[in-house]
């Protein structure tokens, strides 16, 4: 199927007869948010984001290949989703039957993070994150779980309730306590040999 530039969204014609083509969005760029479509992600990670009134921003979710989001998952008002990595996605009308099991999967998600902010230890609510980021988009290999998710420090202080700085120096302590190993261009090596064990209380 051929691909379709992302500017060709502002298309009525493309809007109204092209229900799924495959569309390239940049790095840092938004999917448009339509209430009748879902976003199908094929390449590429997405986060959702919602806003206070006072700008205070929240990652609600990570999202990656074979995903399904979009505004009819959310009673938001403020809601965005940006995509961490050029990413090709396409649009699904929700009257798809693929589109309705995108429901289970999005409150899954939704409830596993409101597990983890639940946890009282900060350090321990970020390392059950990483696990399962792992879980979900690692890549399993001798050592441990690569992940390649381009997670800032201040993306994962969105999505826990804290400061960047505290998400640092917990990195820091993870990394000397052998449990986290940072690589070159964000990439995170997990040394955990067990996340089934380490995740026994979510189900995803």
């Amino acid at each position: 199927m051929p691909l379709v530039h992302s500017s060709s969204l502002n298309s009525p014609l493309t809007l109204s007869l092209l229900r799924s083509p495959k569309l390239q969005f940049q790095r840092k760029k938004l999917l448009t948010l339509r209430p009748d479509c879902l976003w199908e992600i094929e390449t590429g990670y997405v986060r959702s984001v919602t806003w206070t009134g006072s700008g205070e921003v929240t990652t609600l979710g990570i999202w990656g290949a074979g995903d399904m989001i979009g505004k009819p998952l959310s009673r938001l008002k403020h809601y965005q989703l940006e995509c961490l990595t050029d990413v090709t996605a396409q649009l699904i009308p929700t009257s798809n039957a693929e589109a309705q099991a995108a429901w289970m999967r999005y409150t899954n998600q939704t409830e596993i993070m409101l597990q983890f902010m639940h946890i009282r230890s900060t350090s321990q609510r970020l390392l059950k994150l990483l696990y399962w980021l792992a879980a979900r988009f690692g890549t399993q290999v001798d050592q441990g779980y690569l992940l390649d998710v381009p997670l800032t420090h201040q993306l994962i202080a969105e999505m826990l309730g804290t400061t960047r700085v505290t998400v640092t120096r917990m990195f820091n302590d993870f990394a000397q306590q052998g449990k986290i190993c940072p690589l070159p261009r964000r990439k995170l090596l997990i040394l955990c040999a067990d996340l089934g064990r380490e995740l026994a209380e979510f189900e995803f």
